[in-house]
């Protein structure tokens, strides 16, 4: 969105829901970390028997995504944005205190929650996918075909080799693929959600957009901040199990898990904002059928290069008798 935009909607009368719409449209993808930590808290606190109150300080970390970038649009214009700064700022922090103080019980069967998980990863997927279509067509297919090939080899690679199972996910998997469909959304949806914080901030903080590697890191650390959230919550409730081996380490989450997050995503994104820079592509902006193919033909060399920053990290965190090298072992006798 150029300045000129963005200042006039936030000139624009207080409390109009015009305003606030406009916003939120434009920034989808950016809010629904905001909407993401409130929905997951809420979650946590009404829907699980027994509530799990002491999961409710991972919303922390998604919020922390929004409020920067919140904070960086508001500050980095000629003149302070305060009603755009001063109202993030108050949902950010009002929301999940009145729902931590004041949410009821509302418990849901296990399977119904497995269910609510599938299905709404769809609805996700549909509304962001509808952001793009409407404001940049073309990333419609850089985040929901290139970006959806990458994840899903990711998502059935991991199950394969042994680190997890979504066996209780029954709903959209399709032999003979391991992973479900809706898992395998997944990645379209957080990767077009970090990456879009990415491109705002790299429109204001010009170090960041001269660094193809920061950028990517960027991404990278957006997307597992979510994922600080949303997996101690997915564990809770049985949508992926961790094989046995692996020691609970964040809210019942291996350390593994979080280690493969930063492997995988950054390669990717690595690639993308570099072929943005040969290609002379704006963050943001269209990505046309040459751009789609030469990142889609990057992806074996993205995953190769995930695979080995994986093995390089765990050799560091767990050396070569770990759990994780012992899944590979088996793995490898298996073959």
């Amino acid at each position: 969105m150029s300045q000129v935009t963005e200042n006039t909607l936030v000139a624009a009368a207080p409390g109009s829901f015009a305003l606030a719409r406009a916003e939120l449209w434009r920034h989808l993808p950016a809010w629904m970390f905001f909407i993401y930590a409130c929905l997951l808290l809420n979650t946590e606190l009404t829907n699980l028997d027994p509530p799990r109150k002491d999961l409710a300080p991972t919303v922390v970390f998604p919020l922390v995504v929004f409020v920067l970038l919140q904070t960086v649009r508001a500050t980095a214009a000629a003149r302070i944005q305060w009603r755009l700064l001063g109202v993030s700022l108050a949902l950010a922090f009002g929301l999940p205190l009145l729902t931590f103080g004041w949410h009821r019980p509302s418990p849901i069967a296990p399977s119904t929650m497995l269910a609510v998980y599938e299905w709404s990863n769809f609805a996700w997927a549909g509304l962001l996918l509808a952001h793009a279509l409407a404001h940049e067509r073309t990333h419609a297919l850089l985040f929901f075909a290139v970006a959806f090939v990458y994840g899903a080899l990711l998502e059935n690679g991991g199950i394969l080799l042994g680190f997890f199972h979504e066996s209780h996910l029954t709903r959209t998997i399709v032999p003979p693929l391991v992973a479900p469909v809706a898992t395998m959304i997944g990645w379209s949806v957080v990767l077009s959600m970090a990456t879009f914080v990415v491109w705002e901030l790299r429109a204001r903080l010009p170090w960041l957009r001269r660094s193809a590697a920061l950028s990517a890191l960027a991404v990278a650390l957006c997307a597992t901040l979510l994922d600080l959230q949303i997996d101690p919550l997915a564990t809770a409730t049985g949508c992926w199990v961790w094989h046995a081996s692996l020691p609970p380490w964040f809210y019942g989450v291996p350390r593994v898990n979080f280690i493969a997050w930063m492997c995988a995503l950054f390669p990717f994104s690595y690639v993308m904002f570099r072929l943005q820079d040969r290609l002379r592509i704006a963050d943001g902006g269209r990505w046309d059928r040459r751009a789609l193919v030469r990142l889609l033909a990057w992806v074996p060399g993205a995953l190769l290069l995930a695979a080995l920053a994986f093995i390089a990290t765990t050799l560091v965190f767990e050396g070569a008798n770990g759990p994780s090298w012992t899944i590979l072992n088996t793995f490898a006798a298996r073959l």
